[in-house]
């Protein structure tokens, strides 16, 4: 009977079970068709997915073989296409001070292979705190306020006094009807550890004559070494920034953007083409801020500016390389620079340095047509690198006549340029001067106005083309430039120096430095420099009788 019962107990069991089972089943059958259906309806997503993660990674495994190889890919790409517009959401209550990442996140942001640029507000667009607001022209001496204030809204262009101006530089005064409008000019610049004073010596040159000031800050040196934001990340560096927005007129908008080199050290053996990447920024921050192709912009170094007179004539004269329609293949306008070793007190004498560099609208990528201009082909991926031989190099078209320009049935025209091209690339009227009988220089080179010796061995040692040798170095054997400034410290005038600021020979001087005051000051702080470095005994004494230096030194 027991058995019997539980055999009953067990058939019970089970039908109750196996109603609960069918239950269950028929709850999950239904369950699975939906989830069948929702998976039918994703497929075409995912798979989208999978076909664009794969691409972007076949992509991403392309741009580092290309990086380490120096291979050209097959078709030459243009730029990152980007609409003028697409700074008009930036956050204008951005706060440069705010150290957390989200700080710059919230900023606009265009990504390449080898990093990502961050747009930040500009000056006409930043809320300068009342404690940080002050004037430049408040320091001026009467004669600097007389040269600077040059272009009073409220007068006409003075046609006589244009027309000697360009003939003062071979340019002719340019026919049409008046009043005369003035070209607007678009400037670019990176910016690092550059001081104050350097800054406040070309800015004023520049003051209130650029549409744009762009410049562009690293979170890495160009050898690929890790720094600071200067000018992000802390209330000193938005102060800094204050500053900065303000030296350059009320009528100029001044921006600093922000590149994260996205490349290791391994990737990249040639420690200059970080420094041309970083540059690529300069471009889009001059379409974002409305440049069009018949406006002219300037590459320069920080250091570097036209003088302000030579400005003036590329706004107003008729130059040949502005004129519409260039075929763009050697499109640059480029200064005769007077070159100023450490303090205005130390000028070369009989040496010319050949920047900054200006080139017509129409000829630079972003602001010109690709298509009369097709890109060319270059040593690194898609748009970026140099030209290769025969497709612009050294001035040389003959390949990309053939192979580009062939195909499209053109013939003539050249490529558009890249900002760094401005300073690297072969291509234009070069060194020009103005037509006195001294030749006098169209521009101001103020080379290493750094504020110690620690500075110049930490430059020498990672910039560029380093010395890993110069952090053991005196400041005399770092590099002849700086001997030649060291001389000129200790009041040896060398056949490579003039005797003083005011012995150099023309009548163009730089608009900061006839400031007697301004000069002295940089010529003490120069001199201090020096009696530092010299007190650390690298192992020499200044001047001690070196063959190669005594060469160098040998008294006028």
């Amino acid at each position: 009977m027991m058995n019997l019962r539980n055999d009953e107990s067990s058939s019970a069991g089970y039908k109750r079970s196996k109603s609960a089972l069918v239950g269950i089943v028929g709850s999950r059958r239904h369950s699975l068709i939906l989830l069948m259906i929702a998976f039918v309806a994703c497929l075409p997503f995912l798979l989208l997915h999978i076909v664009v993660h794969n691409e972007a990674s076949d992509q991403a495994d392309v741009h580092l073989r290309n990086l380490r190889t120096h291979s050209q890919p097959q078709r030459p790409a243009n730029n990152l296409d980007v609409q003028s517009d697409f700074l008009a959401t930036q956050k204008k209550d951005w706060d440069p001070s705010n150290s957390n990442s989200a700080g710059m996140d919230q900023l606009k942001q265009l990504s390449f292979p080898h990093g990502t640029f961050f747009f930040g507000v500009d000056s006409h667009q930043m809320k300068i705190p009342e404690s940080e607001v002050f004037d430049p022209s408040t320091y001026w001496l009467p004669f600097q306020r007389e040269l600077l204030e040059d272009d009073d809204d409220s007068e006409e262009i003075n046609v006589e006094e244009e027309k000697k101006r360009c003939k003062s530089y071979g340019f002719k005064f340019p026919k049409g009807t008046l009043p005369l409008k003035r070209r607007r000019l678009f400037y670019g610049a990176l910016i690092s550890d550059d001081s104050k004073e350097v800054i406040k010596a070309t800015s004023m040159e520049q003051y209130n004559i650029f549409h744009t000031v762009s410049l562009i800050e690293s979170n890495k040196i160009f050898n690929l070494t890790p720094k600071k934001w200067r000018f992000f990340g802390s209330n000193e560096a938005s102060k800094e920034l204050s500053w900065l927005y303000q030296v350059y007129g009320p009528k100029t908008k001044v921006s600093i953007d922000y590149y994260a080199p996205s490349l290791e050290k391994e990737q990249e053996s040639d420690a200059m083409y970080p420094e041309r990447y970083q540059r690529d920024g300069h471009a889009y921050r001059w379409k974002f801020n409305g440049m069009r192709p018949d406006d002219v912009a300037i590459v320069g170094d920080l250091d570097e500016t036209y003088s302000r007179d030579f400005l003036r004539a590329l706004q107003i004269c008729d130059v040949k390389k502005f004129r519409p329609g260039q075929d763009c293949k050697a499109p640059k306008v480029t200064a005769s620079t007077l070159i100023f070793e450490s303090s205005p007190e130390c000028a070369r004498k009989g040496m010319r340095w050949y920047h900054p560099d200006a080139i017509i609208g129409e000829c630079i990528e972003q602001i010109g047509d690709s298509k009369p201009h097709p890109p060319t082909k270059r040593n690194r991926w898609g748009p970026h690198g140099w030209r290769l031989d025969g497709y612009g190099y050294d001035g040389d078209y003959s390949a990309y006549e053939a192979e580009v320009l062939g195909p499209l049935n053109m013939t003539g025209q050249g490529p558009l340029w890249l900002p760094f091209e401005f300073r690297k690339a072969l291509g234009g009227e070069e060194m020009i001067e103005k037509r006195d009988k001294w030749n006098s220089p169209t521009a101001y080179h103020f080379h290493n106005f750094l504020m110690s010796d620690e500075e110049f061995r930490f430059k020498y040692s990672t910039h560029g083309h380093a010395d890993l040798k110069a952090q053991n170095k005196t400041l005399m054997k770092i590099h002849g430039d700086v001997l030649l400034a060291v001389a000129c410290a200790h009041g040896i005038r060398t056949n490579g120096l003039e005797k003083s600021f005011g012995s150099i020979k023309g009548n163009a001087r730089p608009i900061y430095y006839m400031n007697e005051e301004a000069r002295r000051a940089r010529h003490s702080v120069w001199q201090e420099i020096v009696r530092e470095d010299e007190a650390k005994k690298f192992g020499t004494s200044a001047l001690d009788g070196d063959a190669e230096d005594e060469a160098l030194l040998t008294k006028t």
